[in-house]
């Protein structure tokens, strides 16, 4: 049968659909890696940032605040310094500018997050479809070879079988970053939402 046939040359024979998936699976490791670095650089302490802000405007340091704003990565800095910086015109401007600034940072946060997601749903479909052609062309085989028995065939759906593994392989870690990265971001909505909230109640 196919005891003398390593993985690898499974893999080879694969079909164009492996190939592809090969190919897909680098993109979406790319794609975790990029946000995850991202993700990193902006993480703040909402609590500890929103509690120096606080102590800055009781001493009517907006200065200081605008500073720690401009030293301090991520959507939350980015929100309350559009918020102060907009506060001497009301706290309904103040607010609709704190809401397109993270609106801003919530798109770009979510870069490239589409393709991820597009990654893991059609990843095992892809490697289906390469599995049925790779079923399709052993049993023609067979057919070839008038009635050759099972192992005629075991080494075609072997290959066959390799789409289907990449498919499942490649769509798992695209599913669980594209999930974990959608909760950073509404957790980071939610704390962002909450310290602009807190900081129109504070100037208003």
């Amino acid at each position: 049968m196919f005891g003398d046939t390593s993985f690898w040359q499974l893999f080879i024979k694969g079909g164009a659909a492996v190939f592809f998936l090969l190919g897909v699976s680098v993109l979406s490791w790319w794609i975790i890696i990029d946000r995850a670095i991202c993700f990193s650089r902006v993480k703040v302490n909402a609590k500890d940032f929103m509690d120096r802000v606080r102590k800055m405007l009781a001493k009517k340091d907006k200065q200081g605040v605008l500073t720690l704003c401009q030293t301090t990565p991520g959507p939350l800095s980015a929100v309350i310094r559009a918020g102060l910086e907009a506060s001497g015109e009301g706290r309904e401007k103040m607010e609709a500018a704190m809401q397109r600034t993270l609106n801003y940072e919530a798109s770009r946060m979510q870069k490239f997050l589409g393709v991820l997601a597009t990654v893991g749903s059609v990843s095992p479909f892809v490697g289906l479809f390469g599995t049925i052609l790779g079923i399709i062309k052993a049993f023609r085989d067979l057919a070839i070879a008038q009635g050759g028995g099972p192992s005629v065939v075991a080494n075609g759906i072997a290959e066959a079988l390799v789409a289907t593994a990449m498919g499942i392989f490649v769509a798992i870690p695209a599913v669980v970053g594209y999930n974990l990265f959608v909760r950073a971001i509404d957790n980071t909505e939610t704390e962002t939402i909450n310290a602009a909230s807190e900081l129109a109640d504070i100037v208003d």
